[in-house]
């Protein structure tokens, strides 16, 4: 009877123990599947580089094309002008912008003047006898000459025409009369070309001394903008190359074109200067504009949302056994939405707005 109570005994411990297995093995296919469950679901797409144009965008300042500054070379008190020598005033080329009290300089340009005349009277009557072929010319040169008139150039001479007027003071005396010429024209500074005074330093009344800045004057017709463009870009990059420009403070749009192309890159930041020329009505000195440069290609590129692009460097892809990796990129330029990257090879698997919980080294589910 005892033999027969332990195999019974044994006979239970072995239905429980078979009992317990099933169970845990039930469980542990449960975890399984709930841990199926539980992977991160991600959207992804296969990346197909490609050439793509870019719209390079480029920010400037406008300048005048045409700018002066206006510096005395002499002294005099500020007396007169054509205009008032006040900002927003405009001058024709040729008109007197700014004029210096030139009455001591005046009077002895003409004394110096007529000391030229005299001498040159003087030696007529021995040109008539010792030189009778070039009389007439410098008969007609006297009759010309004016104390009022700049001086034209003295008939041409050589040998010993040339030295007789040297040691008769003819040629030292036409010099000093157009060296006091020139310093009388330095009283009065004229415009070089049509414009505008944009700034003003001195007014009426002033006593002006040699090298003072008086002001600035500038064509408001042609205006350039320099701008920087990296170093990438520039074999794309041709004079005459066209550049559409717009103000956040103007409506409008204007167009361009590239007049100048630095042939130094900047060591700092690895980009070329470019000097682009521009006109309108409502550009002003001093405006910032944007403009965008088209027909630029990336090639071996890819454009992707931007909320694809985190910390502005990284993107995630999948890898084998769907582990999910962090890849660091090029970005070369941030679009409105999109931004354009490049150092993606062709054929990654890219995840698409991924998940706030996603993390290097997370085994994910993708999703096409």
């Amino acid at each position: 009877m005892k033999w027969i109570k332990n195999v019974i005994i044994a006979a239970a411990i072995l239905a429980v123990g078979l009992f317990i297995s099933k169970t845990l093995g039930n469980m542990s296919k449960k975890e399984e599947i709930k841990e199926d469950l539980r992977k991160l679901q991600v959207n992804v797409f296969t990346a197909d580089l490609d050439t793509i144009e870019l719209p390079l965008t480029i920010y400037g300042k406008l300048n005048a094309a045409q700018r002066t500054e206006l510096l005395a070379e002499v002294s005099g008190t500020f007396k007169r002008a054509s205009h008032p020598f006040e900002e927003g005033t405009e001058f024709l080329e040729g008109e007197t912008i700014i004029g210096l009290d030139d009455s001591e300089a005046r009077a002895n340009a003409m004394s110096i003047k007529g000391n030229f005349i005299n001498a040159l009277l003087a030696i007529l009557p021995d040109l008539a006898q010792d030189f009778p072929l070039d009389y007439d010319r410098f008969k007609a040169y006297y009759d010309a000459c004016n104390l009022q008139n700049a001086f034209t150039a003295l008939p041409q001479v050589e040998g010993k025409l040339e030295k007789f007027l040297i040691a008769r003071g003819i040629q030292g005396a036409y010099f000093q009369s157009k060296s006091a010429e020139e310093r009388l024209s330095k009283f009065s500074i004229n415009a070089p070309f049509n414009g505008v005074v944009a700034s003003v330093n001195v007014k009426p009344g002033n006593l002006i001394s040699p090298g003072r800045p008086l002001g600035t004057f500038i064509n408001t017709n042609t205006y350039e903008l320099r701008s920087a463009v990296s170093l990438s870009y520039a074999d794309q990059l041709v004079l005459g190359q066209q550049v559409t420009f717009t103000s956040p403070d103007v409506e409008g749009d204007w167009t361009g074109k590239i007049m100048r192309i630095a042939p130094v890159v900047d060591g700092a930041s690895q980009s070329i200067s470019i000097v682009i020329t521009l006109q309108g009505n409502k550009l002003r000195e001093g405006m910032y504009l944007t403009g965008q440069i088209k027909g630029i290609e990336v090639f071996n590129a890819l454009t992707l949302p931007a909320s694809m692009v985190f910390d502005n460097t990284y993107v995630f892809t999948i890898e084998e056994d769907s582990v999910l990796a962090k890849v660091s990129v090029e970005v070369v330029e941030w679009l409105d939405n999109e931004v354009i990257v490049k150092g993606i090879d062709q054929g990654a698997v890219l995840v698409n707005e991924p998940s706030i919980k996603a993390a290097s080294g997370l085994v994910v589910s993708p999703v096409k």
